[in-house]
């Protein structure tokens, strides 16, 4: 193979690599803040088992039923089976899985989602004492 034709392969493979890291760098930036033990400034994904994510919140925000609300938009995506715990860590427990006694004590609501069932289903805590007809 003639040096310059193994060069031109050579710049074709760069230009590819370069081409996917651009293509996917604003894609792991966008979902970074909600991946597995990554955490924004208002809640933490501590993981996920199957399609279950444990999403800890600040306990200031328990009873913000819009609060909640809001994080299941930025979380789940739209169209999509999606299941989230929301707890609070007021006892400043490991936010990792499996997650610690003291917060499964915390839970505020479990929200379920289903596109194949068309139902979404909002669980709240009855810990909480919101204005609501039925809780866990």
């Amino acid at each position: 193979m003639p040096f310059h034709n193994l060069v031109k392969r050579v710049m074709n493979f760069t230009k590819i690599l370069f081409t996917v890291f651009f293509a996917t760098c604003p894609l792991l930036v966008t979902n970074a803040g909600l991946a597995n033990g990554n955490s924004t400034d208002d809640f933490n994904v501590a993981g996920s088992m199957g399609l279950m994510k444990f999403v800890i919140i600040p306990t200031e925000k328990q009873g913000d039923i819009e609060f909640h609300r809001e994080l299941v938009k930025r979380i789940c995506d739209e169209g999509e089976t999606c299941f989230l715990n929301f707890f609070t860590n007021s006892k400043n427990a490991p936010e990792k899985l499996p997650l610690d006694d003291r917060i499964l004590a915390e839970p505020t609501l479990m929200y379920k989602y289903s596109p194949k069932h068309r139902n979404e289903i909002e669980d709240w805590s009855c810990r909480l004492k919101l204005a609501i007809k039925s809780c866990f």
